[in-house]
Formats: C-alpha cells, sequence, structure tokens
C-alpha cells in the first residue's frame, strides 16, 4: 500500500485521534493536532485523498476539537493547582501554563475563543478553564463557538487552495508525513534538551 493509500484509508482516523488528544489529553505541546493538520485534512479532502465530503471532516474534526477540550476542563476541575506545582517534564511546561494562565487573567472568556488560534494557549485554555472553575455551560458555549471558528477558518482554508491549485494533488504523497515529521520536530528538541538537562545534573 502506497503512503496516498495509507493516508486515504488511515488519515482521517489518525487526524481525529490527533485533535482529540492536543487538548484533551494535556500533550498539546507535542502532539501535532494543531493548524497544519488541520489545514491538510482540508487539502486533502479537496484533492479526494480522504474520500470524506468536507461538511462531514468539519462537524466530526469540530466535535473531536470540543470533546478534547471537554476532557481538558475536567482534568482542570480535577487537578486543579496540583499542575501550578508539577515538575517540568519533555511533554509538559510549567511556564506555558502559567502563560496560558496571565492571558486568561487579561482577557477572561473571550480568551478561550482568540486564544484557541495561539498554539501555546490552545492546549492550556480548556485546562485553566476547569481549574478557575469556570461553569460548565459557560465553558460549553465558548468552546463550541471556538471550535467552529477554529475547524473552519483551517479546513476550508486548506480545501479552497486545494481546489484553486489542483496540481497539489501530485505532491499529495508527501503532503501529511512532511507535515506530522515538522509539527514533531518540537518533540524531539524537547525530549533531547531534557537529556542534556538531567546529565548537566
Amino acid at each position: 500500500m502506497d503512503t496516498t493509500s495509507i493516508i486515504e484509508w488511515g488519515g482521517f482516523l489518525i487526524i481525529t485521534l490527533l485533535v482529540f488528544a492536543e487538548t484533551g489529553l494535556l500533550v498539546g505541546l507535542v502532539v501535532p493536532g494543531g493548524e497544519t493538520l488541520v489545514f491538510t485534512a482540508g487539502l486533502l479532502v479537496s484533492t479526494g485523498t480522504l474520500s470524506v465530503a468536507v461538511p462531514v471532516l468539519l462537524i466530526v474534526l469540530i466535535v473531536a476539537g470540543i470533546a478534547g477540550d471537554t476532557s481538558g476542563y475536567f482534568i482542570g476541575r480535577k487537578f486543579g493547582s496540583k499542575l501550578f506545582e508539577k515538575e517540568d517534564t519533555w511533554y509538559f511546561k510549567k511556564k506555558y501554563l502559567h502563560m496560558a494562565a496571565d492571558y486568561f487573567e487579561k482577557h477572561r472568556k473571550a480568551a478561550l475563543i482568540f486564544g484557541k488560534y495561539l498554539p501555546i494557549i490552545r492546549p492550556f485554555g480548556p485546562v485553566f478553564s476547569g481549574t478557575t472553575n469556570m461553569q460548565l455551560p459557560t465553558f460549553m458555549s465558548l468552546t463550541v463557538i471556538a471550535g467552529v471558528l477554529y475547524m473552519s477558518t483551517y479546513v476550508l482554508a486548506g480545501y479552497f487552495l486545494g481546489n484553486q491549485f489542483p496540481v497539489i494533488k501530485d505532491y499529495l504523497g508527501w503532503i501529511l508525513p512532511i507535515s506530522i515529521v515538522l509539527a514533531l520536530i518540537p518533540v524531539f528538541n524537547q525530549i533531547r534538551k531534557s537529556k542534556k538537562n538531567s546529565a548537566a545534573h
């Protein structure tokens, strides 16, 4: 089976799982579920490599994103301030949690919507909402709005780009693997830095 066939048969599920994991498993800084992957998904649908209709893709990714946000919210509710006491690891950096907290202090409820477009803020937004005991109906309303806007922006941008430039189809066998590799570069950098720090101590 060639790369395009792998993307066609497994890509939809993989993309959906990564979108969920970005905010749902508190590993958003190292899991490639962000705008690059969502944009690529729209691109692949426009050229027929992902054999789903763009409305289906959009709805599924919106639901996956909302489910991930909701999971992150309950992680925040359950662990609360303990997250601020957690030691840094290769996948978790406390400074980013503090950055998200500062952002939310300044922008309040709007931070859930606009923070969705910020790679460092996005993974921690739902967690911080839970940590600060934001009411669940309020959180759900805001995260639904954020999810619809965010997914629509990148999925439709990728979809329309693919329609405008059909020649992209010739390179589809490389697009998703390369986008995932590029998104994983920070993971390897974090692991390398952690090993260096451990060796130094």
